[in-house]
């Protein structure tokens, strides 16, 4: 590992991004099934892993380490993926999600 990674804040941020993506993920199957206190709980775990995720995003920013500047461009990659354009940065990018979020918690306050 490099030294962005040996950093015992950055090991802490990486499994507590690591758990609520596993919690997100784990909940989809049943979120068609859920009520709507339930849906905003799992509404609330994504905003949550999207602050988490920015605020990564801005340690790894200020690093001049190759793997954090590897690791970066690979979610720029995956967030292209999910329909990131290639002018947007990440900033961009979490600034529709959260949008997204905000859109999905008016739905089901409807």
């Amino acid at each position: 590992m490099s030294g962005f990674f040996d950093s015992e804040e950055v090991r802490k941020s990486l499994k507590e991004l690591d758990f609520l993506q596993d919690r997100i993920f784990n909940e989809l199957l049943m979120l068609p099934f859920f009520g709507n206190d339930k849906k905003k709980e799992h509404l609330e775990t994504m905003r949550e892993f999207l602050e988490k995720q920015k605020l990564f995003v801005f340690r790894m920013s200020l690093s001049d380490d190759p793997e954090a500047l590897e690791l970066k461009e690979r979610m720029i990659e995956s967030a292209k993926m999910l329909g990131m354009k290639d002018n947007e940065t990440l900033q961009d990018f979490f600034v529709k999600m959260e949008q997204s979020i905000e859109n999905l918690e008016k739905a089901l306050d409807i």
